[in-house]
């Protein structure tokens, strides 16, 4: 097993879903880490189960945050600042998405963002 599968799931397979709360510690712990440290820095897997849930699937976790940050980053022209709300944190946390294959050119998001930002319009109504 190449160390970088270790992250990652089998390309074009399900992400597991996983529990909002532990997406919203991740992605909160790494907000901070951002702002005390702009230039980046490695997180170790134990802090992350420490972190999170008991039994959580980090990789599934890490990834579903992954992909908020991208969407983030993507609609950056669009965001208004501030938080992402609860919403969007439920709505990653169950979303329909698959895991990417590492070191190949991806066209698009590997889940609908029509779908996702539907579903969080949807729910926040």
């Amino acid at each position: 097993m190449r160390k970088i599968d270790v992250w990652f799931g089998k390309a074009g397979e399900p992400v597991p879903v996983v529990d909002v709360a532990d997406i919203k510690v991740m992605w909160a712990f790494c907000q901070d880490l951002k702002a005390q440290h702009p230039e980046g820095v490695a997180v170790e897997v134990d802090i992350w189960k420490r972190l999170c849930s008991p039994g959580a699937d980090i990789r599934a976790v890490s990834y579903r945050c992954q992909m908020l940050g991208l969407l983030e980053m993507m609609l950056r022209a669009a965001w208004t600042g501030g938080e992402l709300s609860v919403t969007a944190f439920k709505v990653a946390a169950r979303m329909d998405l698959h895991w990417m294959a590492v070191g190949v050119a991806q066209n698009g998001f590997p889940f609908s963002l029509e779908g996702f930002l539907a579903e969080v319009q949807r729910e926040a109504a």
